[in-house]
């Protein structure tokens, strides 16, 4: 089997914050040993969960540093690139690629809203300048457009692209795009929701929200499904629903936030234009946390 540069459960993890909403570099080198400790074959700083677009390029840089540092080698990272276009994506990859990440994962530029040669002649521009490998963040509901599979398998081709994280709920899209890539690359599911049903169409991991706080479970739910207990496999990822819906029900990433509070991870509260849990989605939240850590999927950590 061919050696693939990125596989397994990935996780796009949030950025722990101080009260004053300056970066708590002492919690974040402890939630990237908590992800790695529990299973995560890699990690996604300042990717959506992480909030990139709420910070300056000092700051994410410096994410990525202390990201960097604390994985210490153990799995690689790779940075979320969400610059709307060409000049804030350069300066971005560079500022990643010397603070030591491993490779990019690039959204396309969803304000100029390109039609697929734009996206072909983007990439072009971008992956020789960035001299990283570049997993592309295929995220249809954030970009208002839709890259077709024919034009991902060309950046493939070219050389321009290294794999793919699917944040779609598009199954047919995704099984259209499979039989199009070759074995290197590395196909990431992107849906929690929907991880198995990628798994059967051929991702080799994900890059999960939800993994950043239970990586272990999600690597079991993908060996379940590549050793055909497929039954199996859906029975655990259905264990998650609560959680799920609960992360996803209102302004994310927030309820990433309390739940990573909710088991002894304080990390603060996101930035401006995100508020707050509503009563109901915190009650809703805590009671799926609860439900986790009275059967052991989740565990409480001991304080910092």
């Amino acid at each position: 089997m061919t050696e693939l540069m990125f596989r397994g459960l990935i996780p796009a993890f949030p950025t722990p914050l101080k009260d004053d909403g300056t970066l708590d570099e002492a919690n974040l080198a402890r939630v990237v040993d908590y992800q790695i400790v529990n299973g995560a074959s890699g990690l996604v700083p300042v990717g959506g969960t992480g909030e990139a677009n709420s910070f300056g390029l000092a700051t994410r840089r410096r994410i990525v540093e202390v990201t960097v540092a604390a994985a210490a080698g153990r799995v690689p990272v790779v940075a979320g690139v969400l610059d709307p276009g060409l000049g804030g994506a350069l300066e971005s990859g560079r500022a990643y690629r010397e603070a030591g990440a491993d490779g990019l994962m690039v959204i396309p530029p969803y304000y100029a809203r390109p039609d697929q040669e734009g996206t072909l002649r983007y990439f072009r521009a971008l992956a020789p300048e960035l001299k990283l490998p570049i997993v592309f963040y295929d995220n249809p509901y954030r970009t208002n457009m839709v890259t077709t599979p024919a034009t991902i398998a060309q950046l493939e081709r070219e050389g321009l692209i290294v794999g793919m994280k699917a944040s779609s709920t598009d199954l047919y899209h995704f099984a259209q795009l499979a039989p199009l890539v070759s074995d290197r690359f590395c196909l990431l599911s992107g849906q929690d929701t929907l991880f198995v049903e990628q798994v059967m169409l051929g991702a080799k991991g994900g890059v999960l929200t939800s993994a950043a706080l239970l990586p272990g479970y999600w690597d079991n739910v993908q060996k379940q499904a590549e050793q055909g207990r497929v039954k199996e496999a859906l029975a655990l990822q259905a264990r998650l629903h609560p959680l799920m819906d609960a992360l996803f029900a209102e302004q994310f990433p927030e309820a990433v936030r309390r739940a990573f509070a909710l088991i002894g991870l304080p990390i603060g509260r996101s930035l401006p234009p995100v508020a707050a849990l509503s009563e109901a989605g915190e009650a809703r939240l805590a009671a799926a946390v609860k439900a986790l850590l009275a059967d052991g999927t989740l565990k409480m950590q001991a304080a910092g």
